[in-house]
C-alpha cells in the first residue's frame, strides 16, 4: 500500500512539474512527458498492475488538464503501462540499460498513439512534420529526464524497501573445496 501511496504522490509532483516547471524550460518548442517516465518506470518496477494504476491516475489527470475528450491520455497510458509491465521479469535493479530503452521505447510508443488517435483519423497525414518537431525531440528530452526520475525512483525505492538481511541459519550451506 505504500507504494501506490508513494507512487501517486509522485505523479502529482511531476504532473505539477510537467505543466509548470517544464513549461517554461522547453527545449526546441517541447518538454519531456515526466508522466510517461513515472508510467513506465511503474511498469519495469512493480508490474502490470502497478504500470496500469499509474497509468489511469496519469491519464486522468493529463485528460482534465490537456484533451477535450476524457479517455484519450487514459488509453495511452494504460496501454504504455501495461506493455512496460510485461517487461518486469527484464528488470534489474543495478541495470540502467533496460530502463531508459523502456522509456524511450515508451514515449515513442504513446507519442505514435496519441498522433493516430488524434490526427491520423481526422485524415491529418503529416506524421514526418509530426515526428521530426515533436516526437524526436521530446523523445530525446524525455529519455534525458527519464534517467533522473528513474534514479530518484530507485532511491525511493530503496529507502522504502531495504533487501532483507537473511539470518545465517536460514542461508544454505556450501560445501568446503578440497
Amino acid at each position: 500500500m505504500k507504494r501506490y501511496i508513494s507512487m501517486f504522490l509522485f505523479i502529482i509532483i511531476c504532473f505539477l512539474l510537467q505543466t509548470t516547471l517544464f513549461q517554461k524550460l522547453k527545449l526546441a518548442n517541447v518538454s519531456p512527458n515526466l508522466l510517461v517516465v513515472l508510467v513506465s518506470s511503474a511498469g519495469v518496477m512493480y508490474g502490470r498492475g502497478a504500470g496500469m494504476y499509474s497509468g489511469i491516475l496519469s491519464g486522468i489527470l493529463c485528460d482534465f488538464i490537456y484533451s477535450d475528450i476524457i479517455g484519450v491520455y487514459i488509453l495511452i497510458y494504460v496501454v504504455t503501462g501495461y506493455i512496460c509491465g510485461l517487461a518486469h521479469k527484464l528488470y534489474y535493479k543495478d541495470d540502467m540499460i533496460v530502463p531508459v530503452f523502456i522509456i524511450a521505447a515508451s514515449d515513442l510508443f504513446a507519442n505514435m498513439m496519441f498522433y493516430t488517435i488524434c490526427f491520423l483519423l481526422r485524415g491529418k497525414l503529416g506524421i514526418l512534420g509530426y515526428m521530426q518537431d515533436i516526437i524526436l525531440p521530446e523523445l530525446v528530452y524525455t529519455v534525458i529526464a527519464g534517467i533522473l526520475i528513474y534514479r530518484m525512483l530507485y532511491w525511493l525505492e530503496e529507502k522504502m524497501y531495504p533487501p532483507a538481511e537473511v539470518p545465517l541459519e536460514s542461508q544454505p550451506l556450501q560445501e568446503e573445496e578440497v
